[in-house]
């Protein structure tokens, strides 16, 4: 087992631990669980730093494999994934900007296995590589507020409003969901010609 499979295979390892941790964190409200939120930031932290570290070594040390270019992708549609589905269940973002993320996810990975049944490969485009940037610095940042101890003291009025879900973290998701389906949209134009051959 080379390096950047380990690294990729600690992502899916750790995704539900996140989810436990984040979960735990706010059923009490905020502050009621600090560990739960600080080990949930180091978590999203940890996906960040080893998805740039395991590219990095497997291209220095050469140390690419089939199943590293199966296991990479996977581990980070699973692990931010989890995020989001956490996000979700805690209202820090709307079903549809949830929705929206999973159907780019899903489009994508089920045409490069249609083109890859085909001896095709779907070229990699600029803007997904920017995507997974965008997604990575949104969850550090709104877990990051999570961990504020200003935070904790967020008052939530008579109708539920919570500032830091409302006025920060939806609008927020709600980006990530536009840029998302923009790469969507820019991953399907590069690969156009790909696509219509597909269906001959």
């Amino acid at each position: 087992m080379k390096i950047p499979n380990i690294l990729s295979l600690s992502r899916l390892v750790l995704a539900p631990v996140f989810l436990l941790m984040f979960l735990s964190a706010q059923n009490g409200g905020y502050g009621d669980e600090p560990f739960g939120i600080w080990a949930a930031l180091g978590i999203v932290i940890y996906f960040e730093v080893s998805d740039i570290a395991d590219g990095f070594i497997a291209r220095r040390f050469k140390q690419t494999s089939q199943l590293g270019k199966v296991l990479d992708p996977l581990s980070d549609s699973v692990s931010r994934f989890t995020v989001f589905l956490g996000f979700l269940v805690e209202g820090y973002a709307s079903p549809f900007a949830i929705a929206f993320i999973f159907y780019r996810d899903s489009i994508v990975a089920t045409l490069r296995v249609l083109a890859a049944s085909q001896g095709v490969i779907m070229s990699a485009r600029w803007s997904g590589k920017l995507k997974a940037v965008v997604q990575g610095a949104a969850i550090i940042t709104l877990i990051s507020f999570a961990t504020s101890p200003a935070t904790y003291g967020m008052e939530i009025d008579a109708m539920g409003f919570n500032p830091l879900k409302e006025s920060v973290a939806k609008p927020v998701m709600w980006g990530v969901a536009a840029f998302t389906l923009m790469s969507l949209c820019d991953y399907l134009w590069g690969n156009r010609k790909i696509l219509a051959s597909l269906d001959r």
